[in-house]
């Protein structure tokens, strides 16, 4: 059979309609529909909730922190919690640079902090998994070394575990202050995607969060596989377990993303190829009948939104299939000036210098590009560095 009549015109456009309605929809509809959702009469009821302070184990992987430990110590002594009801564990997975001097230094002052290290290479979610049985707490609060965070962050997260359903709540995270093309972009990404989680919250949805703080209820944790990350498998875990997974606005915490196009590429490419293959590890949310919302959340925010490399490639074959046909040119050209203007962010990235709205397109591309690759890396089964 030739290919001519295999991939006619109309095929093409057929094709054309069905990329370009997933894409619409994930980046589109989609926030749309929660939106509309959220405005709906809540039904939920009255939640049972507990006044209790639980002790809580505060627990930083360490990998040669030499640079960030000191800070980070001091961050966590000055949260506004009870004294007595509190444990700093740093657990070090074969560091080899000061950071275990560092840490027996303060501890010294002060002895709620724990130094933790194992006998051999753990890998991140390895170390998270020994000090989780090594902690003391009813509840844990896995957050990085890198991360500040406020005086008031652990009590507001642990004022959600108030209410009974919840059993994890992820912070908000903000980063630095927009500098460049990689970060301005990144930072309109970014509250799209805070706009979306927040939303799923409210609706009782989530299954995602984020590592740079991660609270919680100790017999909710379950054991961490050590090729993914613990923003992807607890979230899961404990949304699968029945209990509802909050994103809390009010606990703000801060880092700094990537500052070069290569580093932004590499995290995302990690993230994509580690959350694709955690979130296929728990068919069971993906199952309708058990999870008819969030199983629609995972496949509308995670899952549709990492495939859109694809889809945006189906609508490039057949819009140009059909602009050489005479036919829908228009959008054969609307979509090369957009790319074009993707080119144009890039190269002024790469040479450090504004790229005002180009840097929009450019971001939207870097993404999709980390998506393509860290899918093709997920179904090549490489290993992935969670550090």
């Amino acid at each position: 059979m030739h290919w001519a009549s295999i991939w006619s015109p109309a095929v093409a456009l057929k094709f054309l309609l069905v990329c370009s309605a997933v894409v619409a929809y994930t980046w589109i509809l989609y926030p749309l529909l929660l939106r509309l959702l959220n405005m709906l009469p809540s039904r939920s009821g009255r939640p049972e909730n507990s006044a209790e302070v639980p002790f809580a184990s505060i627990i930083i992987a360490a990998h040669n922190e030499q640079e960030t430990i000191a800070e980070k110590l001091q961050n966590c002594r000055e949260l506004v919690y009870p004294h007595d009801r509190l444990e700093i564990i740093v657990a070090s997975d074969g560091s080899t640079d000061r950071t275990a001097e560092i840490v027996r230094i303060v501890s010294e002052r002060d002895p709620r902090i724990v130094w933790l290290e194992s006998d051999r290479r753990l890998g991140k979610s390895g170390v998270q998994n020994l000090a989780a049985m090594k902690a003391r707490g009813e509840v844990f609060l896995f957050t990085d070394a890198s991360t500040g965070m406020p005086a008031g962050v652990l009590q507001a997260m642990v004022n959600d575990l108030a209410d009974r359903r919840v059993g994890l709540v992820t912070a908000t995270v903000f980063f630095g202050d927009p500098e460049d093309a990689v970060e301005k972009g990144q930072g309109f990404y970014w509250r799209y995607e805070l706009f979306l989680r927040a939303a799923e919250s409210d609706l009782g949805i989530l299954a995602t969060g984020s590592g740079q703080a991660l609270l919680v209820r100790r017999e909710l944790f379950r054991p961490l596989p050590t090729c993914y990350g613990d923003d992807c498998i607890m979230p899961l875990d404990v949304r699968q377990q029945g209990f509802r997974v909050v994103q809390d606005r009010q606990a703000i915490v801060y880092d700094t993303m990537p500052h070069s196009i290569e580093g932004e590429l590499r995290a995302r490419i990690r993230m994509t190829a580690r959350n694709w293959a955690g979130t296929l590890s728990r068919p069971a949310l993906l199952n309708p009948l058990r999870f008819p919302l969030t199983s629609v959340g995972l496949v509308s925010h995670k899952l549709l939104r990492w495939l859109t490399p694809f889809f945006l490639a189906g609508i490039l074959l057949s819009s140009a299939t059909l602009a050489f046909q005479g036919e829908a040119s228009a959008l054969w050209w609307l979509q090369i000036g957009f790319y074009l203007s993707a080119l144009i962010g890039w190269s002024l990235a790469k040479k450090q210098k504004p790229a005002w709205l180009f840097g929009y397109p450019f971001s939207f591309c870097l993404a999709n590009v980390g998506f393509l690759l860290g899918i093709v890396k997920a179904l090549r089964n490489q290993k992935i560095v969670a550090y």
